[in-house]
């Protein structure tokens, strides 16, 4: 019998599993923070540092991940904009 996922699990999977693929390719995959939040109530957690709170970057692994802004009820400018975002490998030094 097949496990039964709701349409907002399913979604966090199959962002995940891109995730993965494009990981292996080198490439980042855009994410935004409802995904995560998906993947967390699944027991899923990924830890992003922003790139305000970065130093140095280790050579040849500097490609940031970005986070689309979906919801700035403060500042609607921010809605849509991008925001760069690294994985804990990647990092050599933080601030």
């Amino acid at each position: 019998m097949a496990m039964r996922l709701t349409q907002k699990e399913r979604t966090a999977l199959e962002w995940l599993q891109r995730f993965a693929e494009n990981l292996l390719a080198g490439e980042p995959t855009q994410w935004s923070r409802p995904t995560l939040a998906h993947l967390e109530q699944m027991g899923i957690k990924l830890d992003f540092v922003i790139h305000s709170e970065v130093e140095t970057l280790i050579r040849g692994k500097d490609k940031h991940f970005p986070l689309l802004i979906t919801n700035a009820p403060s500042a609607r400018w921010l809605k849509g904009r991008e925001s760069k975002h690294y994985l804990s490998f990647q990092i050599k030094e933080k601030k």
